[in-house]
């Protein structure tokens, strides 16, 4: 089988059904032998079955609790049998033409294990914060968390130097190109393994990237290509402490594993530090002395001090 796209969702009834419909219209258009495979972190709105329906390409494997990012897509992988597998976010629609784009370059590069899109808003609009960019470092995170890096990546030589973020209209060798839509060689994971259960959500994909190139596989990055994306729908759902604390441990979890202790260190205490800068301008943005504003204060408050906690725990291994 040419290729297995393995889609992972969780209550997403209207997206999926739009993700999948792209994915066989895009399959129908290569002509090629294909699955589509759905795996169903515990939906309760019966939306994955429903979508089956579509196609006989389709089939969905269901998870009776949420294994999360990684552990649900490893078993999708698993059971695929596609050389070439296409790791798709179910808030993700290929644009006509994009699996082909990709699929070519893939063939013509036998040295690249992994390659990425460029994934554009429901507006058309680039999405920088997914696509094309290097892999974590500490500057680049305080720049991204203090909200620099909307203001430096006008630059080039600030955007290289400052940012984790690389130029979206130009194609070519990458570090790490998002999960939300990545095509993988099937042959690249049997050789370094597949996304690293450690990381829950977040960061996983990057982990991924970086042992890739470190077994000597290159990473690449397809301009021509365009996804949209509607961005983490799915998180969208958490309280945004939970979403914070997700993402913090598993920039801490890449961190951990693929840095030195010091800058793990450093990379914790950068973490702390912002959240506290940034409570007094949470709490100013609601500024006033009305009943209800001192609740959300409180709630504010709690938010950030129950991030900071789980920053603090996640020690050293």
């Amino acid at each position: 089988m040419d290729l297995s796209i393995c889609i992972l969702t969780r209550n997403q009834g209207e997206l999926l059904q739009q993700c999948v419909v792209s994915c066989i219209a895009e399959i129908e258009r290569t002509g090629m032998a294909a699955e589509v495979i759905i795996i169903d972190n515990a939906s309760s709105d019966g939306s994955p079955q429903r979508v089956a329906t579509l196609s006989p390409a389709i089939r969905v494997i269901r998870n009776e609790e949420n294994l999360g990012f990684s552990a649900a897509n490893n078993r999708a992988i698993r059971s695929s049998r596609g050389s070439r597998v296409l790791i798709l976010n179910d808030d993700a629609v290929l644009r006509e033409g994009s699996l082909r784009l990709m699929l070519r370059k893939l063939d013509c590069s036998p040295d690249v294990a992994a390659l990425g899109p460029k994934l554009l808003n429901p507006d058309g609009s680039p999405q920088w914060d997914y696509t094309n960019k290097r892999f974590p470092h500490l500057r680049g995170v305080i720049c991204q968390l203090l909200r620099l890096d909307r203001f430096l990546r006008r630059w080039t030589f600030a955007r290289d130097f400052l940012t984790l973020n690389r130029d979206m209209g130009q194609s070519g060798e990458t570090d790490h190109v998002a999960g939300a839509c990545l095509l993988l060689q099937r042959r690249a994971l049997d050789a370094v393994g597949l996304f690293d259960e450690a990381f829950y959500f977040w960061y996983e994909d990057a982990d991924l990237c970086h042992r890739l190139k470190k077994a000597g596989w290159k990473i690449y990055y397809l301009a021509e290509a365009e996804v949209i994306h509607w961005g983490s729908s799915s998180f969208k759902k958490l309280m945004r402490s939970e979403r914070a604390a997700l993402a913090f441990n598993s920039l801490l979890q890449y961190f951990q594993k693929h840095a030195s202790t010091g800058e793990w260190l450093l990379t914790r205490a950068a973490l702390v530090g912002i959240l506290v800068l940034r409570l007094p301008i949470a709490l100013a943005a609601t500024a006033s002395w009305r009943r209800e504003t001192r609740k959300e204060w409180k709630g504010i408050a709690r938010q950030y001090c129950r991030t900071i906690s789980s920053i603090l725990v996640h020690a050293k291994s």
